[in-house]
């Protein structure tokens, strides 16, 4: 990947590859989770999804698409640590496939729906922005009725400001946002957020460069340099919540006390794969297969905030019992409790799972990103490398500095005691 710098804190990733038939351009724009407005955002992403000036329905930009031979086009909300990224992605047919100029009219797309939204007079089209807001209404409401999304949402909201300020916004904060508070988020996000550009396919580089600096104008962004984000929390809480619900949810918390940046990375993905990750896991085979205490049951690393969640579904009358056994299994991998046979499959597994994540665009622009965010030596090959070199001792290590913060559950109404 080429980076070149074409204004302050704008910055353009060449990915030249033949692995793809499409030509991919990703804008994402970053600025600090604590300097915005979470529901002023959402709002964003569905409104800057679905139409602009010169599209200005959902049939407008349907048949717009189709003259790209179906691009496909996203807005996306996304944290990464302490930052929240917005990022506007259009995918087409590379022109060589059709003998067409499709790249042209792939960048003036992209410049209409991000430079030239259906605001007028100051505000968004207030058709358009009632219609918004009662559909995220209805889309938080939808998602809090699936008591998994719910217990993990509300886990999020216990644990810290930094965790709080991440959880998806409250019917509330959606219904008291206004037009004024969305044109606001719109101008902070073009004005000040940081900007990285991506392109990813098969491409001439200095000819789609001189394109996009032809038709984009870019003004100097604030840097942001901190992005990884700690955890910290002191003490182990455990919150019980009822619902009338038929199976009951267990979110269980963990601080790593360790982010991608530490020398300890490649060992804790390989822990968590041993603690909870993979269908060989202690947590699985323990708690799921040879004692049926739950439906489903996994664990999930989040290196970026240095967090590991293991979320559950049980029947609430086995609630005890499958916390204690979690917490086992955790004592287990920190006391080198797994053969050199299991470790050495959660290595294959751990290394499989990244090799296949670059056979997607979008995968491999989620892999970019991270190299931008953090540095070169995040490349998988690096990480792979680093993974093969791992020892027993290197998982018992990083997994003694795991912690448990924080354990919610959403009770099923008549196992509450």
């Amino acid at each position: 990947m080429k980076t070149l710098e074409i204004s302050k804190n704008v910055n353009l990733h060449h990915h030249k590859t033949e692995k793809f038939n499409d030509i991919t351009l990703s804008f994402r724009y970053k600025n600090l989770i604590s300097n915005t407005n979470r529901a002023a955002r959402t709002f964003l992403t569905q409104i800057l999804n679905d139409t602009c000036i010169a599209y200005p329905t959902k049939d407008a930009v349907t048949r717009c698409l189709d003259t790209l031979y179906g691009s496909n086009y996203k807005v996306l909300r996304d944290t990464y640590g302490k930052l929240d990224v917005i990022e506007f992605r259009l995918s087409t047919l590379n022109g060589n496939v059709v003998n067409e100029d499709l790249l042209t009219k792939q960048i003036d797309v992209l410049n209409e729906f991000i430079y030239h939204p259906r605001i007028m007079n100051g505000l968004f089209d207030e058709t358009l922005f009632k219609e918004m807001k009662e559909r995220l209404v209805l889309m938080i409401q939808s998602f809090h009725d699936q008591p998994g999304n719910h217990a993990n949402d509300q886990a999020k909201r216990l644990f810290n400001t930094t965790q709080e300020l991440k959880a998806l916004p409250t019917i509330e904060e959606i219904k008291s946002c206004t037009n004024e508070d969305v044109v606001k988020a719109y101008h902070q996000l073009i004005e000040d957020d940081a900007l990285d550009i991506f392109v990813l396919g098969n491409y001439d580089e200095e000819d789609v460069t001189a394109r996009i600096q032809s038709k984009f104008k870019f003004n100097e962004k604030h840097s942001i340099l901190d992005v990884l984000d700690k955890n910290i929390r002191e003490n182990h809480d455990e919150i019980i919540e009822q619902k009338a619900i038929s199976q009951t949810r267990v979110v269980m918390m963990f601080t790593t006390n360790q982010t991608m940046l530490d020398e300890s990375y490649p060992a804790i993905l390989l822990a968590n794969g041993l603690f909870g990750s993979f269908p060989t896991s202690y947590l699985f085979q323990e708690v799921r297969e040879k004692r049926s205490l739950c439906y489903s049951i996994s664990s999930r690393i989040d290196n970026y905030d240095g967090l590991i969640t293991v979320q559950t579904a049980i029947d609430g009358k086995n609630y005890e019992e499958v916390k204690d056994l979690i917490l086992k299994q955790l004592q287990r991998i920190k006391e080198g409790d797994f053969d050199d046979e299991l470790l050495e499959t959660t290595k294959k597994m751990n290394i499989n799972i990244l090799r296949s994540s670059i056979d997607s665009q979008k995968s491999c622009l989620t892999l970019d990103y991270r190299e931008v965010l953090f540095n070169d030596s995040l490349r998988i090959e690096n990480v792979i490398e680093k993974l093969r070199q791992c020892t027993k001792e290197d998982c018992i290590n990083a997994f003694k500095q795991v912690e448990p913060k924080l354990t919610y559950c959403l009770m099923q109404e008549d196992h509450h005691e």
